[in-house]
């Protein structure tokens, strides 16, 4: 049974031909997404999900609402909260 860093690699593997029809900054984009679902490998890996692409989804979800959170910090820390 792989572990799920070898199924996020093999993942990475099947979109790159994605990857590579995206445009340049894109794929910067990309890759960042694939960065982010690579920070919560050991939560998906303990959660051993049957399907892969839903702990890589809800990595990536995960830090997206993080960055959200310290954006509303920022915002609030300048006084520009609404």
């Amino acid at each position: 049974m792989p572990t799920f860093r070898q199924e996020l690699d093999r993942i990475i593997y099947e979109w790159g031909k994605f990857r590579r029809a995206l445009r340049r900054e894109e794929r910067e984009e990309f890759d960042e997404l694939m960065r982010r679902a690579k920070r919560h490998v050991s939560a998906a890996h303990y959660q051993a999900n049957p399907d892969p692409m839903e702990s890589v989804f809800i990595s990536i979800l995960l830090e997206h609402e993080m960055e959200i959170a310290r954006l509303k910090r920022r915002l609030e820390d300048e006084g520009l909260d609404t």
